[in-house]
């Protein structure tokens, strides 16, 4: 486990689990903890995001567009290189294309009811999960950043 104290931030960067969470807020009061947390990776709900919580603690939500999935869907594999780790994890192996292309087809089906891209429903999304949320989504490109920023204005229902 790797803490990081730096000044006023504390930042316990790990994906840790609920009680190492509470162990270490006990040690010393932490910041923020960021954790993999998007429509694709919902397992921190159950309980690490309910900690977070109890304990005052900020939520830095990383690959909130799911390595990229919420992009383009399956497709994003026709355009990764060779050497693109991502081509290694379970989520994009052949097997599992199918299921995660049934999953994009709902959220484009909702982002086009709401005037908005798919990248920008899933970061909406987790906008509207609280306010110690904050999604650091990776981008290399300025249209994809700006495309990003138009997250914010996407509206969602509680049901939605």
């Amino acid at each position: 486990m790797e803490i990081c104290i730096n000044g006023i931030q504390k930042f316990l960067s790990v994906e840790a689990s609920a009680s190492t969470i509470r162990r270490a807020h006990a040690v010393h009061p932490i910041t923020a903890v960021q954790l993999e947390w998007s429509l694709w990776s919902r397992d921190v709900e159950e309980d690490v995001i309910p900690t977070c919580r109890e304990l005052g603690i900020g939520i830095v939500a990383y690959s909130p567009l799911g390595r990229g999935f919420f992009s383009s869907g399956t497709k994003l594999l026709d355009n990764l290189q060779q050497d693109d780790y991502r081509k290694h994890l379970p989520r994009f192996q052949p097997e599992n294309l199918q299921q995660n292309q049934t999953i994009f087809d709902k959220v484009n089906e909702l982002a086009v009811k709401k005037g908005c891209t798919p990248s920008q429903l899933a970061l909406a999304w987790l906008h509207h999960q609280g306010n110690d949320v904050c999604p650091i989504p990776g981008t290399t490109k300025i249209e994809n950043f700006n495309q990003n920023i138009g997250a914010l204005s996407v509206k969602l229902t509680p049901e939605e």
